[in-house]
């Protein structure tokens, strides 16, 4: 299930900061929290990710290097994805109870949220990210085991982007799916770096091609593939191969 949210910023030059995703997480767990404090608490405490959400989209604007994004549209969308009807239920409340957010130095109003019609989901499709994808593994460099995000030119990135998928999937249903089989063709990235709180996560943005397990596609749809997808990773939308 998922809900576009239409932010309208306040105020003269609204800039919107690089790194904002920390800040969109805390704002989505406090609407839900408004309406069911408890579901927010299980957002928070869960071992599996429950939502996904987009990068900010701003249609019209200006790159400020050392500053941010000056917004000039006159709203800037984002997008919010869940398995769960009660979470998104939940923040659409939470989002009419108090419609405000802010982020960085700039106030924004949510002026209108909907949902947004479930798109068919084939044996083959084409997905984009709306939010980059991290995939992680653990590597040892001088005697310490690090952590070490990976990208798509890397020759691990795909057997790691599955088993993740995999595990998800089987953490949330507490079961593997009935058919767990499917491949991934990239057919274009592009790396990110983002800070979330004080860890910096490096993903990719990527246009893919998918094929294989409905289930396994249904559920990345739904709340992203890759990991940390509740800081605002891993979300896709699908697209037209013509």
């Amino acid at each position: 299930m998922r809900i576009e949210i239409k932010l309208r910023p306040v105020g003269d030059n609204p800039i919107l900061p690089f790194n904002y995703n920390y800040e969109v997480y805390r704002h989505i767990v406090d609407k839900v929290s408004l309406v069911d404090p408890e579901l927010a608490r299980k957002i928070e405490a869960s071992n599996v990710d429950l939502l996904t959400f987009s990068r900010i989209l701003v249609r019209r604007r200006e790159l400020l290097p050392e500053v941010g994004i000056r917004i000039l549209s006159d709203t800037v969308s984002l997008y919010v994805s869940s398995h769960s009807p009660n979470i998104i239920t939940a923040m659409v409340e939470g989002f009419i109870i108090n419609p405000a957010m802010r982020i960085g130095e700039t106030d924004f109003v949510a002026e209108d949220v909907k949902p947004l019609r479930e798109p068919e989901i084939k044996d083959t499709v084409m997905f984009s990210t709306l939010s980059p994808i991290v995939v992680r593994t653990v590597k040892f460099s001088d005697g310490k085991m690090k952590i070490w995000d990976l990208y798509p030119n890397e020759p691990t990135f795909f057997d790691k982007f599955r088993k993740i998928v995999l595990l998800r999937y089987t953490e949330l249903y507490g079961t593997t799916p009935e058919d767990s089989s499917f491949s991934v063709e990239v057919i274009k990235f592009k790396p990110v770096r983002i800070l979330v709180a004080d860890t910096y996560y490096r993903g990719s943005l990527m246009v893919f091609r998918y094929t294989g397990s409905k289930e396994i596609a249904k559920f990345a749809y739904d709340l992203g593939f890759g990991e940390k997808t509740k800081y605002g990773f891993g979300m896709v939308k699908v697209i037209d191969e013509k």
